[in-house]
């Protein structure tokens, strides 16, 4: 059944008011310094025209790329030439062509509408590979993560934050949380998870959370006053670390950068993140609409 155009337009509404949040990130402490080779590598600042979302087929062999915000560079297809779906996995691929949207298209960016959907098409270079089916992945250029080492996924989805930095994150946003989990921890100590805190006077605010030796790096969710779509349409006025899912961690001499795709009842919002200083800067952002 399709849903109306209305209530279309208002997930998509919804959806970019959640995007608008990642501009409200915040840091507590200095950015953590790099060592060894890092510290001689490139700045590894990411740019927006090096980076496109987009999502497998049935098969895993093929890659459909979704064209971004208009308003910003987005990069020539033709420059893409691998893709990353997974920590520490990563693969050449080939671009095919740009494939238009077909009446038969029911809007979904899913693998079963796949051959329907408008976007960039790329192919897998090497026959022998192949990738989970109705996967979102990231399209990146040759050079686009020059200078940044990817950290390796010690845990996923697993165990909480210790005590100590739990209090050490009421303190600083002056909020008691009331529920809290871990996404990821790397093999080098470095966690990041989700915390969600009492509502107060003030609004609806959950905060993905990097930890390291030298500090935290909040990224700040502000929630609506709405118990059915708080952050996303139809959360029921929840949203916790089981929510979320790491493409990659990355880190260079400009900071730490995430691959993050956030869960909703109606579809993921996708989108890279680096540090920059005292805050986070959204560097790419896009979705794919799901709702069956």
């Amino acid at each position: 059944m399709k849903k109306p155009l209305s209530a279309i337009i208002l997930s998509l509404i919804l959806s970019m008011a959640v995007f608008t949040s990642f501009a409200t990130a915040s840091t507590v402490s200095a950015t953590p310094k790099a060592s060894g080779s890092l510290a001689k590598a490139p700045s590894g600042e990411l740019r927006t025209d090096q980076l496109m979302f987009g999502y497998t087929d049935t098969t895993g062999k093929q890659i459909l790329g979704l064209i971004g915000n208009p308003n910003k560079n987005n990069p020539n297809p033709k420059t893409l030439t691998s893709v990353l779906y997974a920590p520490g996995k990563q693969y050449s691929v080939s671009y095919v062509k740009h494939q238009a949207s077909s009446d038969k298209s029911n809007g979904r960016q899913r693998a079963i509408n796949f051959n329907n959907d408008g976007g960039e098409l790329f192919k897998l270079s090497n026959a022998a590979d192949k990738l989970n089916s109705d996967e979102s992945v990231l399209l990146t250029t040759k050079d686009a993560f020059q200078g940044h080492t990817f950290l390796a996924l010690k845990t996923v989805q697993q165990g909480k934050f210790s005590q100590k930095t739990i209090k050490s994150i009421e303190k600083a946003k002056n909020r008691k949380i009331v529920s809290q989990g871990l996404i990821a921890t790397t093999t080098s100590g470095t966690e990041i998870g989700l915390v969600r805190f009492a509502k107060g006077n003030g609004k609806q605010l959950a905060s993905l959370v990097l930890v390291d030796k030298n500090g935290m790096v909040f990224q700040d969710f502000i929630g609506y006053d709405d118990s059915q779509s708080a952050w996303r349409v139809d959360d029921d006025g929840q949203i916790s670390a089981h929510d979320f899912n790491l493409w990659f961690v990355s880190y260079s001499k400009a900071g730490y950068a995430l691959g993050l795709e956030w869960y909703g009842e109606e579809g993921t919002n996708l989108s890279v993140i680096q540090q920059k200083g005292s805050k986070f800067r959204v560097v790419q952002e896009g979705g794919r609409y799901l709702l069956t």
